[in-house]
């Protein structure tokens, strides 16, 4: 049995195998990867195209807004709110019901400011 997925660099190797490309801004598959990981994947795509491409992952808060960088093998810091990748145009806001959904992407100690 292997482990949950918990981090970008788990869900990275979870997905190698349905060969993971940079598109742009876009996280792409050579193969459809299963739709069991489609929830994951919603949350952690930039976090797995940082990893993929060697730039820093970044996330924000939306109540005080801050930019902190993340750790692709670490769950989200509690408050995040906002994710982007090193160069992006723009900011992806994790969807509200992901929290609940998929609590173990998520860490519960407060994200420190930089």
């Amino acid at each position: 049995m292997t482990p949950p997925v918990t981090t970008a660099h788990a869900l990275l190797a979870a997905v190698q195998q349905y060969g993971p490309t940079v598109d742009g801004d876009d996280l792409a598959f050579t193969a459809d990867p299963p739709a069991e990981l489609d929830a994951l994947l919603s949350v952690l795509h930039t976090g797995v195209r940082a990893a993929l491409t060697g730039r820093r992952w970044w996330g924000s808060t939306t109540e005080k807004p801050r930019v902190i960088e993340l750790n692709p093998a670490a769950p989200i810091p509690a408050g995040i709110t906002l994710l982007s990748v090193e160069g992006d145009q723009r900011w992806d806001r994790i969807a509200p019901d992901a929290h609940l959904d998929n609590s173990g992407l998520f860490a519960h100690a407060p994200a420190k400011g930089r």
